[in-house]
């Protein structure tokens, strides 16, 4: 999370609610908010053993977080959202039953079924451009790699993480092509999704960073390369439910 002061406090609750399970990690990773997010972490999470706080030291960018957060993850079943719920907590269930049949589920504003508000013309336009760049580029069968609203097996998620080195918006196409080339399989499942007013993403400017990024990523993600590395981390390898699609 990034300045999401205004949306910490709700967003907790929500998620305490629905997660009464004290077997639950909820994990929250503060990139160097220059508002009292961590703080205000730190303080809601008080008395709940479920809340872990992590702190990075500065500004790192999204991937950096959710390395981060992964990594000090212990659950079957790991699941990665916004700060500011952007897609509907509703799709957590049928996301987890996905993950029965798939190692990862990744959630989609562009499928069919999805539901998009509040998405001003700009956004909808370069969401679709960086999305076609993105499938040009990586090879990825998918259709929307950014949006903030994935879930993984829980070893899948820790080894593909710990491989991963793009620490901003190309952190997502990156880790789906890391899953491909060690055969995980990937299910895009439509969303409910609602733009937030206090976003911290500028569609201009991050789509055309993320597009920088994306170049040396499917050099990067090679099969042979992945491979060596997988074996190389001192992580389980967790054997693919199902073969991917994407090549």
């Amino acid at each position: 999370m990034f300045n999401e002061a205004r949306a910490l406090p709700a967003t907790l609750t929500e998620l305490t609610r629905r997660f009464p399970d004290f077997h639950t990690e909820i994990i929250l990773v503060d990139d160097g908010s220059t508002d009292d997010s961590a703080g205000l972490a730190d303080h809601l999470a008080q008395g709940d053993d479920r809340i872990q706080v992590v702190r990075l030291p500065r500004n790192l960018g999204k991937g950096a977080a959710l390395r981060a957060g992964v990594a000090r993850s212990t659950s079957d079943a790991v699941l990665f959202m916004d700060a500011d719920l952007s897609t509907s907590l509703e799709h957590i269930d049928d996301f987890l039953e996905r993950l029965s049949r798939f190692d990862i589920v990744i959630g989609s504003r562009s499928v069919p079924g999805s539901i998009v508000k509040r998405s001003n013309l700009l956004r909808t336009l370069m969401g679709r451009t960086f999305n076609q760049l993105m499938r040009w580029s990586t090879g990825l069968d998918i259709h929307d790699s950014q949006c903030g609203f994935k879930a993984f097996r829980g070893d899948v998620a820790r080894l593909l993480f710990s491989l991963s080195e793009n620490n901003r918006f190309a952190f997502d196409p990156e880790i789906l092509r890391l899953g491909v080339a060690l055969g995980y399989s990937i299910d895009e499942v439509p969303v409910s999704w609602v733009a937030s007013d206090h976003s911290a993403v500028r569609p201009v400017r991050d789509s055309l960073r993320t597009a920088i990024d994306l170049v040396p990523i499917r050099i990067r993600t090679r099969s042979a390369r992945v491979l060596g590395l997988a074996s190389r981390s001192g992580l389980l390898v967790p054997t693919p439910i199902t073969s991917s699609k994407n090549h």
